[in-house]
């Protein structure tokens, strides 16, 4: 079958916080050197994703020869003052434990709830440009979940994705018509990330 749109959802290269289980949400940490990211499509000539550091150099080793254009809508969640911790830090911390257990309506001191962010992440996917037929997004763990809870065929919960930072999800729509009205996808399928991919 031909789809008439397809976006690739991305998440950035490891950083010291990934590796060291921290929270990582608006603080703008590089990724991590000598990875070996594979360059994924030399042809690509628009890449779109968050307006985070680490996004932004995902995308030069991905696709080498992309213009970049971010949207702060699609960056990671706000952990406000949880943010830089990890488990062990705040796992005695009543309002942490309010959070975790009902995320949509409770949210880290000074950060944002779920809904908050589906939100402005939804903003943001509605502000890509038209008119494509392909669409690769360098994104966060925590808004890629949020899209696909949005946009999956089926409907799911946050924490019913896991996302690698060396697989993508391709999301594809049978008419252009349903993805600009933001419907769910037709198909969609889990890919790992590898040099030279045919996108």
């Amino acid at each position: 079958m031909d789809y008439a749109v397809t976006v690739y959802l991305i998440r950035h290269a490891r950083t010291k916080s990934n590796n060291e289980h921290r929270y990582l949400g608006w603080t703008d940490e590089a990724i991590l050197p000598n990875q070996n990211l594979p360059a994924i499509n030399s042809k690509c000539e628009m890449v779109f994703g968050s307006d985070l550091k680490r996004c932004r150099q995902t995308a030069k080793f991905y696709f080498l020869n992309a213009s970049y254009f971010e949207d702060a809508g699609f960056r990671e969640s706000n952990f406000g003052e949880f943010e830089g911790k990890t488990y062990d830090d705040l796992k005695d911390i009543s309002q942490y434990q309010k959070w975790i257990d009902d995320p949509n309506h409770f949210a880290p001191p000074a950060g944002e709830t779920l809904i908050d962010v589906t939100n402005r992440c939804i903003a943001a996917f509605k502000r890509l440009q038209e008119g494509l037929n392909k669409y690769p997004i360098i994104l966060h763990g925590g808004t890629i979940r949020t899209l696909l809870v949005q946009l999956a065929p089926e409907p799911s919960n946050f924490w019913d994705w896991h996302v690698s930072h060396d697989e993508m999800f391709k999301l594809q729509w049978s008419t252009r018509e349903a993805f600009k009205e933001g419907k769910r996808c037709t198909s969609l399928s889990v890919v790992p990330i590898t040099a030279n991919m045919n996108m």
